[in-house]
């Protein structure tokens, strides 16, 4: 939501322009009124009428300062860039001290999209007139384009001296201190700019988006409505609107609110991603595919909308191997950058022992399922074996972040830096081994590897290949990817002994009886987004709800299923399978940890979803005694819950074939006593198995990267090869 200038400086009111007319020592009388008679055409928007007559004036007056800076203004709004350019130049080349001239050679550089050109513009007017608010607030603004968010901060400080009620000063103060965490001070920023300007649409979106961010969700859609009230076909309003609405689970509304801001402009990418996101929520997996191609297609070197897209198509049941790694390539291979995939590194020590540099990246240093597998390994490190550097792309820390902090000897900040830049610090820091951790999720930074920073580079906890050149190993296990796996990937597959790792928690709820017990009757359950939940799984839930006919089903994920409208939904895909709406069972709220667990103790047996299985939900239903049925399918993602369950010590719950997995069902609500047994003796089971090993698992990522370094070390190739 970065509000970046662009387009034709006409079009843009916040630009500040410098038109002051220099005289010239002889005056002559013709000249000044020229110059006037232009700058009154000028200012009308006249700009052909404008540019005769500064024409004119080079006519009578070649090489004239104010006429040629006039004129690179009028060839910089028709968008002639370079013209502008050199037109302003030589204003300068005649007049040295042209201040209001070097502020537009600035705007010119900056609309070309050479912000680095533009500063110096910037500074050099600012170097001849130290109080030139126009040249410092486009100092600021340029600043901010290069996410040098501190000094942009500092600059607008400076600027509202001179200006205290530019409400545009205050939002762009708001927009620095987001951009570097403090969501506080932000949001002051943005209020004053909305006490002085009550339809800056600009602060009232971003401070919905802190409000939304904190879990103020209904305060922000107050505000989105507030700024809709006076500019109600408004694209950003709307679009974040309808994406506070779905936070708390206003799913047809969100959508209609997207879709007509897509309405009002079909080619912007932030709102396709919106409305595929919308689309995905409410698990129509069709039509958010549909919405984040057309965005690859609009910005294919945009990261976002590959991201989105290779992330909805884990989804999309019935894809083979190989349509879905050629997806993987049509979106990444624009990333690729063959110059660098093969960067040898001829000045490495290639000591097979020596103590090595690891490096991890990744957005998920903090509170958050991927920190829960990556914890145990960073706690269980040997560190006289291995350097740990993290990089990590974190907007707000919180308390897990310092844990890693304090478990790494280096931590590094990647907000704010391109992946460029990124890259450099990983090379300066001469990282042996880079590990980029779910890469397609999240703000995670994948596109950092197709510059080679480290000899060797590994993919974690990404659910399919990267796609990428330059990645040159996956880290698996066997059951994720036995030898004989259809899944196709750039990358080399190492197999881990163990892929998950859940590290045994505190204060759990206790385990209480199966309810089957209880009720007379099994309940089924899925706790697992929507989106997962096909036609095809819908089919087969139902193909076991009639072989056990007094058995329910269970649905909950957040406040999804709050809405009558959207439960009506679901009920009418089971109905249009046989299955009734009494059936089903359906539960909203947003719960705290432990109640969120405490929900388990409703089911009796867990249905996993395919092609795209429950990994966290897997281990919850586990931790609370419910047993997972799930079906084992072809790629890395419809073999979750099979890699959990082997590892869990129970293999049982794994069906090969569609009927095999109501079989499982079947006999499964057969006992219900022998069901509260299994369901007793669980939790321990799990805790004792590998998936709860920290020290073992971490021995094993540590194994996996001594190998890789011995390879590459002993033969300088890479993916093993």
């Amino acid at each position: 939501m970065n509000h970046m200038h662009k387009g034709p400086i006409a079009q843009d009111p916040r630009r500040r322009f410098g038109m002051g007319a220099m005289i010239p020592t002889r005056r002559k009388i013709t000249i000044d009124e020229l110059i006037e008679i232009g700058n009154r055409h000028h200012k009308a928007g006249e700009l052909g009428e404008a540019e005769s007559i500064f024409r004119k004036v080079l006519e009578i007056v070649p090489g004239h300062p104010v006429a040629l800076q006039f004129l690179g203004v009028i060839a910089h709004q028709t968008e002639n860039f370079d013209a502008a350019i050199a037109l302003i130049e030589q204003a300068i080349e005649g007049a040295p001290n042209y201040h209001q001239a070097y502020n537009n050679l600035g705007n010119a550089y900056e609309s070309k999209g050479d912000p680095e050109k533009a500063l110096e513009a910037y500074q050099q007017a600012l170097d001849l007139a130290p109080d030139y608010a126009d040249a410092l607030f486009n100092l600021g603004i340029v600043l901010r384009q290069l996410r040098r968010f501190e000094d942009a901060l500092e600059t607008f400080q400076r600027y509202i001296e001179f200006d205290p009620r530019c409400a545009d000063a205050h939002y762009e103060m708001g927009f620095a201190h987001q951009r570097m965490g403090d969501r506080v001070k932000a949001q002051i920023s943005y209020q004053v700019a909305l006490n002085l300007d009550p339809d800056h649409a600009d602060a009232r979106v971003h401070l919905g988006d802190i409000f939304t961010t904190v879990g103020r969700v209904e305060e922000a859609i107050e505000e989105y409505d507030i700024g809709l009230e006076t500019q109600p076909d408004h694209l950003k309003l709307l679009a974040e609107k309808g994406v506070a609405q779905r936070k708390i689970g206003l799913l047809e509304e969100s959508l209609e609110t997207i879709e007509k801001a897509q309405e009002l402009n079909p080619d912007s990418v932030s709102t396709l991603l919106a409305l595929g996101s919308a689309y995905q929520t409410i698990g129509d997996v069709t039509k958010a595919t549909e919405a984040y191609m057309r965005a690859v297609e609009m910005m294919p070197h945009s990261e976002a909308p590959h991201k989105c897209l290779l992330f909805v198509l884990l989804n999309v049941p019935g894809l083979s191997a190989q349509e879905l790694f050629d997806i993987h390539r049509q979106v990444r291979s624009p990333f690729d950058k063959p110059e660098f995939t093969a960067k040898t590194f001829p000045d490495r020590d290639r000591d097979p022992k020596r103590r090595l540099r690891i490096g991890y990246v990744s957005s998920d240093f903090r509170t958050h399922v991927v920190a829960m597998n990556i914890l145990p390994v960073l706690v269980h490190h040997d560190h006289d074996a291995f350097e740990v550097f993290l990089y990590g792309q974190v907007e707000y820390p919180d308390q897990i972040t310092e844990e890693f902090q304090k478990l790494a000897e280096h931590y590094r900040s990647t907000m704010q830096k391109s992946n460029e830049e990124v890259a450099q610090m990983i090379e300066d820091d001469e990282i042996d081994i880079v590990i980029y951790l779910a890469g397609r999720f999240d703000e995670n930074r994948p596109i950092v590897a197709t510059y080679r920073p480290a000899p060797i580079q590994v993919s974690y906890h990404d659910c399919a290949t990267s796609g990428l050149e330059a990645m040159d190993y996956y880290l698996t296990d066997e059951i994720l990817h036995p030898r004989d796996t259809p899944e196709l990937f750039t990358e080399e597959l190492y197999r881990l002994p163990v892929y998950y790792q859940y590290p045994i928690q505190e204060g759990l709820p206790e385990i209480k009886p199966a309810p089957a017990i209880e009720n007379g009757y099994v309940t089924f359950g899925c706790l697992n987004k929507p989106e997962k939940i096909n036609d095809k799984v819908i089919a087969l839930w139902s193909r076991v709800l009639k072989a056990i006919p007094d058995s329910r089903l269970y649905l909950k994920y957040f406040n999804h299923y709050s809405q009558e409208s959207m439960r009506a939904r679901w009920e009418k895909k089971f109905a249009d399978n046989g299955i009734g709406a009494d059936r089903l069972a359906f539960n909203c709220g947003m719960d705290d940890r432990t109640s969120h667990l405490e929900l388990y103790s409703a089911m009796d047996i867990a249905l996993d979803p395919f092609p795209f299985n429950g990994a966290t939900t897997t281990f919850e239903a586990m931790t609370m005694g419910m047993p997972v049925i799930t079906l084992l399918g072809r790629n890395f993602v419809d073999r979750v819950a099979a890699s959990i369950a082997t590892h869990a010590g129970f293999p049982e719950f794994i069906a090969a074939t569609e009927d095999e997995y109501v079989a499982l069902a079947v006999d499964m609500a057969r006992d219900a006593e022998k069901l509260n047994l299994l369901r007793q003796g669980m939790r321990d089971r799990l805790h004792e198995s590998d998936l709860c090993s920290s020290g073992a698992y971490a021995t094993g990522v540590e194994t996996a990267l001594r190998d890789m370094w011995r390879i590459w070390a002993e033969t300088g190739a890479y993916k093993g090869k």
